[in-house]
């Protein structure tokens, strides 16, 4: 008997986090739930083009809805984050799923830009207030799995940008608000199976908000989520352009370069998440940070495709596995004031839309290239982190006594 129940158990614990059976299939509603308020989040850029067409939008009109929808989920992060301080996760998941539900109703059934543009703003509202009790339910629910918890929370993230961009091909070009109805579907039913989630409850009461020291609290998990948001945002986005300008590749080809760095992410978050596991938050971190400067330095000095290609796909995938460390350090930062996962993730986009305008800027004009070249090798700065706070919990090496 012992074999056998150890054999099926230990493999269970071994891929999924959670003690037991109810743990575990409530990890995969969160799981659920993430994915599909991301779905509608992400639904606005492969669909504006057909939107813009149906409404006759203008570029200053596509600036406006994606600067509400970005705004919303900034906004929104710290609220929820708030929420899972007075009241627990339950309260900030269910409302999140709730607004996105309605959010992709709405822009389903717009017949006009205001209600479209309202329609975005509930999605982002939904998303960020998602994130912050989502989070702290997938850590909770992960148990000493933690990492592979945080891993898996990051490739449901994939998962719902992934997901967007197929709603909106197979909708086609007269369907296109079907995505959008498809979208709420999924939020509803990931409301729906909260019901049946156990998650923790509401703290009685909060635990107090202490203000002293956040600053020291905040630095590194923002430094390692920070730089994961300054090169997806940044320099990841620029990959396409680059290709295109650099190596001469056609623009369809240039696009599949991000859609295979998507695929290879999620093996990676998976990979880092069990890595941080074992090794702690930190040093993972300043491995994966430095393996990107490298490949970075790589891909953005190599004169030709066939050079460049591999590093610059597995440049990109292993950006995303640094948001998994980040969530991570940050939950064991500030797990228990929810408000401070909320300002962490509003941070983290407030650095990725600040590098993505630098890097327009420096690149008209330093150049392309030069420019990506600098932003590519900033990861580096993990490893100096993860050596000094080595360094600094070791400690001066004892004196040896006198003979």
């Amino acid at each position: 008997m012992e074999p056998e129940a150890a054999d099926g158990p230990a493999r269970e614990r071994r891929w999924l986090p959670g003690k037991g059976r109810r743990e575990r299939i409530s990890f995969a509603i969160v799981m659920f739930g993430y994915l599909a308020v991301t779905c509608g989040e992400s639904l606005l850029a492969p669909v504006f083009p057909t939107a813009a067409k149906t409404f006759g939008l203008s570029l200053s009109e596509e600036g406006l809805a994606f600067g509400l929808l970005a705004l919303s989920i900034a906004i929104a992060n710290v609220v929820g984050g708030l929420l899972l301080w007075r009241r627990g996760p339950r309260m900030g998941v269910g409302l999140g799923l709730a607004l996105a539900a309605i959010g992709g109703g709405a822009a389903s059934a717009s017949g006009g830009w205001p209600l479209f543009l309202g329609a975005q703003v509930l999605l982002g509202l939904g998303s960020g207030l998602f994130f912050a009790s989502g989070l702290s339910a997938a850590g909770d629910l992960g148990g000493g799995r933690r990492g592979l918890a945080m891993g898996m929370f990051g490739v449901a993230f994939s998962g719902g940008l992934a997901l967007a961009a197929l709603l909106v091909a197979f909708a086609g070009e007269d369907r296109w608000r079907l995505a959008f109805a498809a979208s709420a579907a999924l939020s509803g039913a990931a409301l729906v199976g909260t019901v049946f989630a156990s998650l923790s409850p509401r703290p009685s009461p909060p635990p107090p908000l202490r203000w002293a020291g956040v600053h020291r609290e905040l630095g590194v998990p923002l430094a390692v989520g920070g730089m994961a948001a300054v090169s997806q945002y940044g320099t990841v986005s620029f990959l396409a352009t680059f290709a295109v300008g650099a190596w001469g590749v056609a623009r369809p080809s240039a696009a599949g370069l991000l859609a295979a760095a998507r695929v290879l992410s999620i093996p990676g978050k998976v990979t880092a998440g069990h890595h941080a596991d074992r090794r702690g938050g930190v040093v993972t971190a300043g491995q994966i940070g430095l393996g990107l400067a490298l490949l970075g330095a790589w891909w953005t000095l190599a004169p030709s495709v066939a050079l460049g290609l591999v590093p610059a796909v597995v440049f990109a995938a292993g950006v995303s596995a640094l948001g998994p460390v980040g969530n991570i350090l940050a939950l064991e930062a500030f797990a228990d004031r929810g408000i401070m996962l909320g300002v962490f993730r509003s941070a983290q986009i407030a650095l990725g839309a600040m590098t993505s305008a630098l890097l327009g800027a420096a690149s008209e004009r330093f150049g392309l290239r030069p420019s990506l070249a600098v932003a590519s090798v900033l990861p580096a700065a993990l490893w100096l982190l993860s050596r000094h706070r080595t360094e600094r919990r070791a400690g001066p090496a004892p004196l040896s006594p006198r003979d």
